[in-house]
């Protein structure tokens, strides 16, 4: 653990339970918005339950107020701030100038995540950053602790002091089809090794679902600490969630007609009981604690839950099907029985369905880039040759732009990872542009951005080996971050001069 502060001290002491809330600053930086989340940051300190209040980074893709700005009067009233790290909106300069400013200031929380992809805003859409995914954040974040920082400019490598952050990643267990699970459960394995201390999950309400995530960690041998996700929305937002307006959830049809029945009798205490009882649940199946969220909550609801999981906890399995909500048609990494009970015994995966449309691709790749056949030390003595005439050189380019601009839709990176997405672009097929697993936001295979279209991780995934197992997935070598000054240049000449992520000190690729 690289921090010590009340909120990592509590996570990591297995004697306590941890409660953490999230707050939304929203847009504006004053207003009774502002003043509502002080007071709830005022109340929460008195009581002295709440560990940590984690403030949002944009959430749902809107500009809203930075989250260290709030931060900086929470901890001032004595709180633990865990700022959420949004992605989608930083490049890797911007990325590390927040990280010396967060550390500079005191932020030893951060919660790392991507991000929703931006909305219409100020003269319409934001244009999307997304350099950097999250395990390559983790990676970045690891190593400026470590001082192993990596650069690739002569004569400019860092002599910063190490830096070091109580760093939390994000999974979601919720994920209602076989690709969408596995790569979360896939990609949460590259987090943990790209450097992450304890794990938040998404919102959702199948209980043997969250008892699926606790089981896989533990078959993992993964005892980093867990924050579940506990949300208790109103009756509009779970509306407005149940249309899929909400990234990467799907609502209970369910749960969304019980909160309806509980509006229509006027019972506004039915919701904050569910919610205790979610608690309880949730620490009997063995969490670490959880993280409390709704909208409309005050800090007299937040107490009455966390009063009423105390009742309940001494008889916490009574309440588990009063919570369990699942979807319709859900695939589980561990189904459960007939008889509703939670799974113990793994499913067997199906992926690889389309895998013959890349053999082609992979014979021609082997044929002209895996030295030190003849195809390919010919092929790579010629594009170094191209290389040092300029003619030659744009000549092998608009060759090659034509080719795989036609079989890849190739937007020309300069650093080809075809051979690690099985043959798709994620230059071109992921609106985030992700090198190392899917984002949470997709829902029901569809993408988050284009939601007639399939998650390009999904496509992935019915395209890899078919004898491929989850933890062979999840322990692949993540990819290193593009360098962008190969942009518009060919991919070919770079990988034989040296200069792609192949050639990267420890660079190893999926094949």
């Amino acid at each position: 653990m690289a921090t010590q502060n009340n909120f990592s001290r509590s996570l990591f002491n297995t004697e306590e339970f941890t409660f953490t809330f999230e707050l939304v600053p929203g847009q504006g930086s004053g207003g009774r918005r502002v003043d509502r989340l002080l007071d709830f940051a005022r109340q929460a300190h008195a009581d002295g339950r709440i560990k940590a209040l984690s403030i949002t980074d944009n959430p749902g893709g809107h500009p809203a107020l930075a989250p260290h700005a709030i931060g900086s009067e929470v901890r001032s009233i004595g709180i633990q701030p865990l700022l959420h790290f949004s992605l989608k909106d930083k490049n890797r300069n911007q990325i590390e100038s927040h990280l010396f400013f967060y550390h500079r200031k005191g932020f030893s929380n951060l919660l790392i995540l991507g991000g929703d992809f931006p909305r219409p805003g100020y003269y319409g859409q934001a244009k999307p950053v997304f350099d950097l995914d999250s395990v390559q954040t983790l990676c970045l974040m690891r190593d400026m602790e470590e001082g192993t920082y990596h650069s690739r400019a002569p004569h400019r490598n860092p002599d910063f002091a190490p830096i070091r952050f109580h760093r939390g990643c994000v999974v979601s267990p919720f994920k209602m089809t076989e690709a969408e699970q596995v790569w979360q459960y896939a990609k949460l394995l590259y987090k943990i090794r790209a450097g992450a201390h304890f794990i938040i999950t998404q919102l959702g309400y199948d209980v043997c679902k969250f008892e699926e995530l606790s089981r896989f960690l533990l078959e993992q041998e993964v005892t980093m600490p867990v924050l579940a996700n506990v949300f208790v929305p109103s009756l509009t937002v779970a509306r407005y969630m149940a249309k899929g307006q909400v990234p990467g959830i799907v609502f209970p049809d369910r749960l969304l007609a019980e909160i309806e029945q509980e509006t229509e009798r006027g019972d506004r205490e039915a919701r904050l009981v569910r919610a205790a009882k979610m608690v309880c649940v949730l620490r009997g199946l063995g969490f670490a604690g959880v993280h409390l969220g709704g909208n409309g909550l005050s800090f007299d609801d937040v107490r009455f839950i966390m009063d009423t999981s105390e009742e309940f906890t001494p008889q916490w399995d009574r309440y588990r099907a009063d919570i369990h909500f699942p979807g319709g048609g859900t695939w589980y990494y561990y189904p459960p029985a007939r008889t509703g009970a939670c799974g113990r015994t793994r499913i067997g995966l199906r992926p690889g369905r389309h895998r013959a449309a890349q053999i082609p691709h992979r014979i021609m790749h082997r044929l002209l880039f895996s030295p030190p056949n003849l195809p390919s030390t010919l092929f790579g003595a010629f594009c170094r040759k191209c290389a040092h005439s300029r003619p030659a050189t744009l000549l092998l380019r608009t060759l090659e732009k034509l080719i795989k601009d036609i079989l890849f839709s190739c937007r020309m990176c300069g650093d080809c990872t075809l051979t690690d997405s099985t043959y798709l672009c994620p230059q071109s097929g992921c609106p985030k542009n992700l090198l190392n697993g899917a984002c949470g936001g997709s829902r029901n295979e569809a993408c988050e951005v284009f939601p007639d279209r399939a998650c390009f991780w999904v496509r992935v995934y019915n395209r890899v080996d078919p004898a491929a197992t989850l933890v062979q997935l999840g322990n692949l070598p993540h990819l290193p971050p593009k360098d962008w000054s190969l942009n518009q240049t060919s991919s070919w000449i770079n990988f034989y001069c040296g200069r792609d992520h192949h050639h990267l000190p420890g660079a190893s690729t999926r094949g």
